[in-house]
């Protein structure tokens, strides 16, 4: 009667086993398969099955759906990153080519008609200025691009020191009153007349200051407001205006590499801008945001919006 049982538990556990065996293997074979499908086709968002229930092996399959997902999203950024980089590609081209058009265009009229068609003073002053015009855009994009390149790279450092951001701002806005003037804005300076001190690097903040009043000469309608606080937690510098080209939407995306409305292209922008002085501001451990303000708050048309944009700064304390 034991022979019996002990026969019967053998041919049961070796049955079980090899059930066991077999069904793994078969389950194996149906995993390399799904592997080899998604490895032909890895755009499809397919995931491997186990076609018999295992603990160890779920746990395996399990894990590998976890790396297949991580690899499609990196893919998946990468290929954005790849559309993003064309598209940059485009921009610069675009951007760089408008300006040199426009200055070899006037250059090959001056040398065809300086002495003949080009007779009037006015006329030759005019032509002069927007070549001048043209050859400092494309200076500007240059310089933004250079910018661009030099804050972006890992070992990129900005010496800091003891700077009166009142005193940068003035000078900013004095060198600037070219733009300024251009652009028929009613502009008010709320400025303290007395230093204030912060941690920082002067030519950083006058490029800072320099591409805010680009932005404000592209995108303001009829008024930019600089507005400097100073507090206990820091020191506020607002470029405050309103628009009729951007809207709340286009705020959360102001700071991104080449973003930009095409009413900007047109007049020369690079979309590199603000994302240089948030990157400066940045390395300088400031911020700079952007954000809507109330209709109210203003007093301006009720359809037209406005933007205030903030850099905020702790105050030299050493």
């Amino acid at each position: 009667m034991l022979y019996i049982v002990l026969i019967f538990t053998a041919v049961i556990t070796g049955g079980y086993f090899s059930f066991r065996y077999f069904s793994i293997l078969y389950a194996f074979k149906h995993v390399i398969k799904e592997i080899t499908n998604i490895q032909q086709d890895f755009t499809k968002n397919q995931v491997l099955h186990l076609p018999i229930p295992d603990r160890h092996l779920g746990k395996l399959l399990s894990a590998f759906n976890t790396t297949l997902e991580e690899i499609r999203k990196e893919r998946q950024k990468y290929e954005k990153r790849e559309k993003d980089f064309e598209r940059q590609i485009e921009n610069i081209s675009h951007d760089l080519r408008t300006p040199l058009t426009v200055i070899l265009g006037y250059l090959k009229l001056i040398k065809k008609s300086w002495n003949n068609s080009i007779k009037d003073e006015n006329e030759r002053s005019e032509t002069i200025d927007i070549i001048e015009d043209k050859a400092e855009s494309l200076k500007n994009l240059v310089i933004q691009f250079y910018d661009f390149t030099r804050v972006n790279a890992g070992d990129y450092k900005l010496p800091l020191n003891k700077v009166d951001i009142t005193k940068t701002i003035r000078e900013s806005i004095i060198g600037l009153y070219r733009i300024l003037e251009r652009t028929h804005l009613q502009v008010e300076v709320d400025i303290p007349d007395y230093p204030i001190w912060v941690l920082g690097e002067e030519s950083a903040l006058e490029r800072i200051f320099h591409n805010l009043f680009q932005n404000a000469g592209r995108y303001a309608y009829t008024y930019l407001h600089i507005l400097m606080k100073n507090s206990k937690q820091g020191i506020s510098i607002s470029f405050i205006n309103d628009t009729k080209v951007l809207t709340e939407n286009d705020i959360p995306h102001l700071f991104e590499r080449f973003y930009m409305q095409d009413q900007s292209r047109s007049q020369g922008g690079s979309g590199l801008g603000l994302t240089v002085a948030k990157s400066l501001a940045e390395s300088m451990g400031a911020e700079l945001n952007a954000h809507a303000l109330s209709r109210e708050s203003i007093g301006s048309e009720l359809n037209v919006p406005e933007i205030c944009f903030e850099l905020f700064m702790k105050p030299f304390d050493r």
